[in-house]
């Protein structure tokens, strides 16, 4: 098998196994119909990760990263970094389902990449902090716990489709302004 035919092989795992974990979660998840997905046989999946949790967590990885890429934090402008979250999870539903199982059937738990993106992340916000730009009346901990959970949109719009994407959008910007205003 050559190089490309496996990176092919592993990309086509990895969406399948996103599709499949998002819509089933760990549990509920199954391998043959993550291969069948994939276009590959059941066994062909252990030949690249050593279980369904492996894959799991490579596809969480790879879920961090793609959200690092797309919505960088800029601690200096908050409120366009929530927006561009709020798109990031309107883009890619997936991500967001993912992300919700992983809190609820991995509770207490935290993969190193999630870890160290959280730290870089409250890093920033806390020199945004001392530099006068973001609010000191939380902690950066704190901070950043509230802007992500206003950026994230993971349940249909309690009123019944009153506020359209755009207006999501501006609340968002507009909440998060005022939470981190100095």
């Amino acid at each position: 098998m050559s190089k490309r035919d496996a990176e092919d092989k592993r990309r086509r795992l990895l969406a399948a196994g996103l599709a499949e974990f998002a819509a089933h979660g760990i549990a509920g998840a199954r391998v043959d119909r993550i291969a069948n997905r994939a276009g590959c046989s059941a066994g062909l999946v252990y030949t690249y990760f050593t279980s369904k949790d492996e894959l799991f967590e490579t596809v969480f990885d790879s879920v961090v990263e793609q959200t690092l890429t797309e919505a960088p934090i800029t601690p200096n402008h908050l409120p366009d970094y929530a927006v561009r979250l709020f798109d990031a999870t309107q883009n890619h539903p997936e991500a967001g389902r993912l992300l919700a199982w992983y809190d609820l059937e991995r509770t207490g738990t935290t993969r190193s990449s999630a870890l160290r993106a959280t730290q870089a992340k409250v890093d920033a916000i806390r020199d945004a902090q001392r530099a006068g730009v973001v609010t000191d009346r939380f902690e950066a901990t704190q901070v950043l716990y509230l802007v992500l959970h206003l950026a994230r949109d993971p349940v249909p719009d309690p009123v019944n489709g009153m506020l359209t994407r755009s207006g999501k959008r501006e609340t968002i910007r507009e909440a998060v302004r005022r939470l981190v205003e100095p």
